[in-house]
């Protein structure tokens, strides 16, 4: 059985290969190839530090452009939403 994820979400899901549990959350911006087992909110973490023009060490302009266009999908609402779906578990 697969796994319902509200379309405009299955961007930050990698499912396993059964489709019935998220095997991991991943960046959906081009070239990035940071993913994560950690949660959903580790995944806002990471585009949200990405974002911020005032540290310029971590800065970058495709996270900010993604960030601005997305805003509405960063809540902590679509964190919740995300983390009651089944997933791979990190021990």
């Amino acid at each position: 059985m697969s796994l319902e994820i509200q379309d405009r979400l299955r961007k930050y899901c990698l499912l396993t290969e059964d489709r019935s549990t998220i095997d991991k959350f991943v960046c959906p911006v081009e070239s990035c190839d940071f993913s994560t087992r950690l949660g959903p909110g580790a995944l806002r973490m990471h585009i949200l530090m990405k974002s911020d023009p005032s540290i310029e060490r971590r800065y970058c302009p495709s996270h900010h452009e993604f960030y601005r266009t997305y805003q509405d999908e960063m809540g902590m609402d679509v964190v919740r939403y995300l983390m009651n779906l089944p997933r791979v578990q990190v021990d």
